[in-house]
């Protein structure tokens, strides 16, 4: 609907719904972000993540657009949501151009390459003889930034995720129970808006993504019945 200059003023125009700094409620902080990646290297934020981070770790099939030749590959959801039997679409739809790319939610991808993002996090940043990221940095963003005084409503984006903390970008296991997903602490994800989900569990050296396109709540249930599923196949 916006393109990005648009998209920053609406959002600017927009009152607070919190003061700074005590709470955590899902938002347009990635948005936020990619935009300002574009006005500081000058490039798309396509452009500025292809040479960056899709092209060194070889997510050849990861972008912010589906080619014709790619299109009979694009996941697409069941007509109606079979909760909710309302009409259901893909959205943002990538066979179109978009008004801007969007860091919160514009990009695509497929398991295989998103699992290589997942495993060069759990490798401190390195993916094979690559670095894309210093171990310090990586062990930032992995880490708890909430803290005790901030307002947790993580569960309010994703039920699954309610009460885990929050990292860079990405939510982290902080405690071994209380959650509503199997794991070990310092486990990181954080699912996709169409239904798919991934996390790393450092301790077990686990990586796992799995892709689904389920926008609808059916989404909640398959990501704690495949997280279950994973860690009751480990048995020593």
């Amino acid at each position: 609907e916006y393109d990005g200059a648009a998209f920053i003023d609406k959002l600017a125009s927009a009152p607070l719904l919190y003061q700074p700094a005590t709470v955590w409620d899902y938002g347009f902080g990635l948005d936020i972000l990619g935009l300002t990646i574009e006005k500081i290297s000058g490039q798309t934020l396509a452009q500025y993540l292809k040479a960056n981070l899709f092209t060194p770790l070889g997510m050849s099939d990861t972008g912010f657009s589906i080619s014709a030749e790619q299109a009979a590959r694009y996941a697409k959801p069941l007509p109606n949501d079979p909760d909710t039997g309302k009409p259901q679409a893909r959205s943002p739809e990538l066979t179109q151009p978009l008004k801007f790319e969007c860091g919160g939610g514009c990009a695509a991808s497929t398991a295989p390459d998103y699992l290589r993002f997942a495993m060069m996090l759990m490798n401190e940043g390195r993916d094979g003889e690559a670095r894309l990221l210093g171990p310090r940095t990586v062990a930032y963003m992995l880490s708890d930034q909430l803290g005790p005084n901030i307002k947790n409503l993580i569960g309010n984006a994703d039920p699954t995720r309610a009460d885990y903390g929050f990292g860079l970008g990405l939510a982290v296991r902080t405690t071994p129970g209380v959650v509503k997903m199997m794991g070990s602490v310092g486990q990181f994800s954080w699912p996709g808006a169409s239904g798919t989900d991934w996390w790393a569990d450092p301790k077990e050296e686990l990586a796992v993504v799995y892709m689904s396109a389920a926008p609808g709540p059916i989404r909640w249930h398959y990501r704690q019945t495949i997280n279950a599923l994973v860690y009751q196949a480990i048995v020593d």
